[in-house]
């Protein structure tokens, strides 16, 4: 009789709560092995929070296989982020979804940040033995602000970062053009839509794209003027969404 191995957990939109989750942490984090593999792990739309966020956090250096960990619509705050960060580099999560169209988390600037500085994490990733790092982080609707943007683009050039959503982050041009020019060479996609963003932004992201032969970005509702839209779109196609 062959085993059965636990690898996709989904519990989506299940109410799970900050005392479910903190069972569903000590649960995993104990489990035998090879009977759970888990390489992705979604406990999106479950009304948990700071509470269950340090309990999950606290286990995730035990979830060796995890690879992908989606945390959207939730109550995470700025405490729940930080005690998710401290942990980051003791894991092998390669994907960080906290916030998609369909929701984020109000994790605010502070949460943002303390994320960031996690995102330079090659000392303590090598002290762990852990051979992957976090290659895609989804902030969309997580209310980054200038300060959580400001962090981003201070730790973003020493990240492993491909793709990053900062959409509906609260950002103006100025945000958007400090991440824009702190961006990794391993990215591959960057989403600035639904921000406040102009024709100025917009120009830089083009400049971007020039730069950058393999990279696509996202400006899509913000406030470009029909000119720009025009040229961009016939200067780089899909690569940049309108």
């Amino acid at each position: 009789m062959s085993m059965q191995i636990l690898a996709v957990l989904r519990l989506v939109e299940c109410g799970v709560g900050d005392l479910g989750i903190s069972f569903l942490a000590r649960l995993l984090a104990h489990a035998r092995q090879p009977a759970v593999n888990l390489k992705e792990l979604n406990l999106s739309a479950n009304k948990f929070g700071d509470r269950g966020m340090a309990e999950l956090a606290d286990a995730l250096p035990m979830l060796d296989s995890l690879e992908k960990l989606l945390l959207e619509r939730n109550k995470i705050g700025p405490m729940g982020a930080q005690a998710l960060a401290s942990r980051l580099s003791r894991s092998n999560v390669r994907e960080l979804v906290l916030g998609t169209h369909l929701g984020g988390n109000p994790i605010g600037p502070a949460g943002v940040q303390a994320l960031a500085r996690g995102l330079n994490d090659a000392l303590p990733r090598a002290a762990a033995n852990r051979e992957t790092r976090l290659e895609a982080l989804a902030l969309e609707d997580c209310q980054v602000g200038e300060e959580g943007a400001k962090a981003l683009a201070e730790h973003l050039s020493q990240s492993a970062l491909m793709a990053l959503s900062v959409a509906r982050g609260q950002l103006t041009d100025e945000d958007a053009t400090a991440i824009l020019l702190a961006l990794p060479k391993s990215i591959a996609f960057l989403d600035l839509s639904g921000n406040q963003l102009s024709d100025l932004t917009a120009s830089i992201a083009g400049e971007t794209l020039y730069k950058r032969s393999g990279m696509s970005i996202s400006l899509a509702a913000n406030f470009l003027s029909p000119t720009i839209k025009m040229l961009l779109a016939e200067e780089h196609g899909t690569r940049l969404r309108l």
